[in-house]
């Protein structure tokens, strides 16, 4: 398998795993409701889970050792929260938010996989 395919094939088995987790959790009505006052925007989601879904996929296939890897993780990851003006608590905020809208997320999750694919296409997550 050429790492392409590996990269789509891991991509699409993490988002597949999140979106049966995340489906699987409940939460009484009124928590579901409450809004984070400085919730992202689904687009600033996307966006941001774009971001980290390339860097976990690339971390994956370079082979590092297990602390290696999560050093550069936590360090990727904090450049991509840089990029994205929002800092790491707003992006868990939002995303317990979406977790428990089920629906929202799926469809936060359909777009980042369309843009992967897209991008993985026209060659530009090399």
């Amino acid at each position: 398998m050429n790492k392409s395919k590996a990269l789509t094939h891991f991509t699409t088995i993490i988002i597949a795993a999140l979106t049966l987790l995340l489906s699987c959790t409940s939460a009484p009505d009124a928590a579901l409701d409450q809004k984070p006052a400085d919730l992202l925007s689904e687009k600033e989601m996307v966006g941001i889970l774009i971001d980290v879904h390339i860097t976990e996929s690339a971390l994956s296939l370079k082979n590092f050792n297990r602390d290696s890897s999560l050093v550069l993780y936590a360090y990727y990851k904090d450049e991509i929260f840089k990029e994205h003006h929002v800092t790491e608590q707003q992006f868990k905020d939002s995303y317990d938010y979406y977790s428990k809208h089920s629906d929202e997320l799926n469809h936060i999750y359909e777009i980042v996989v369309d843009s992967i694919s897209i991008k993985e296409a026209s060659g530009k997550l090399n």
